[in-house]
């Protein structure tokens, strides 16, 4: 019963802060919390608490922690195959992206309501790289000039879009490499909880927390 009325009074704050919630977010986990029994149902229970707060993108970062190729590929396969299941739940308006450990394009679906991203061990650092890679091939095809080149080029070289404006670091307290250029004024999160453990009272308490928080983009 406290549980519930608490829940409630969350709820009502929430709904009564002067800042809306955050319109996109993304929360960092462990390929081991994905895969446990009865995350499938946890991950959509997330998606639709971020739908009724209007949230329109959200983001999943899986860290792979085995840097051996095969066994990466493995877990990636493995990764793969249980999103394939979540997506098929999926309201059949709500578009999806799944992005491999290399950066590749694995699944992809238009839409929105909301648009969900999974991103399988892809860091900013190769991000970035590649995003340079790509500029300096364009360059040497003459289409763009060195001298034009600034934070817009690199940006829109980068292969995830976006900017969320929170993420939420589930089961620890490390900085994960998720986004290093899009993040910059992301407000950031961290909980001991993990991913199975995660109940519908900590996510109230994550956005109510956004909502007390003074946002300055780097001022």
């Amino acid at each position: 019963m406290l549980h519930k009325l608490y829940e409630k009074r969350l709820l009502n704050k929430i709904q009564q802060g002067q800042q809306n919630p955050p319109s996109s977010l993304a929360i960092v986990l462990p390929e081991t919390d994905l895969l446990q029994k009865n995350s499938s149902q946890k991950t959509l229970q997330f998606i639709n608490w971020c739908q009724d707060f209007g949230i329109k993108k959200i983001y999943f970062n899986v860290d792979i922690l085995d840097e051996k190729a095969d066994l990466k590929n493995k877990m990636v396969y493995r990764l793969v195959q249980f999103i394939e299941r979540i997506c098929a739940k999926l309201p059949p308006k709500t578009g999806y992206d799944v992005y491999g450990d290399d950066g590749s394009t694995l699944l992809t679906k238009p839409g929105k309501d909301p648009s969900i991203i999974f991103v399988l061990g892809y860091g900013g650092k190769k991000e970035i790289t590649s995003s340079v890679r790509t500029i300096l091939c364009d360059v040497e095809k003459g289409n763009i000039e060195p001298e034009d080149i600034d934070e817009n080029i690199l940006e829109s070289h980068l292969t995830i879009e976006g900017e969320p404006d929170l993420i939420i670091r589930s089961g620890g307290r490390h900085l994960s490499d998720f986004l290093i250029w899009q993040s910059v004024y992301s407000e950031l999160y961290f909980t001991d909880i993990n991913w199975n453990s995660f109940r519908r009272i900590d996510f109230l308490r994550i956005i109510r927390d956004f909502q007390k928080r003074k946002r300055r983009y780097g001022k």
